[in-house]
């Protein structure tokens, strides 16, 4: 379950709760998303307009 304490790693790796574990996932509430469209990997550009009814998870990170 999400928000509990996570299990220890076993030999073979993290388990997925270890992984997800600091993911934070911020609903917008009633108000619409920006908008927002940026490239796939294949170079095919992907609007969140294009996306509207499915469930779309935003995944932003750092690194320095």
């Amino acid at each position: 379950m999400l928000g509990a304490p996570a299990a220890p790693s076993t030999a073979a790796g993290p388990d997925l709760e270890d992984l997800l574990w600091d993911l934070q996932i911020v609903p917008l509430g009633p108000r619409a998303a920006p908008s927002l469209a940026l490239d796939d990997l294949a170079g095919t550009r992907v609007t969140l307009e294009g996306l509207r009814g499915r469930a779309v998870l935003l995944y932003f990170w750092e690194s320095g």
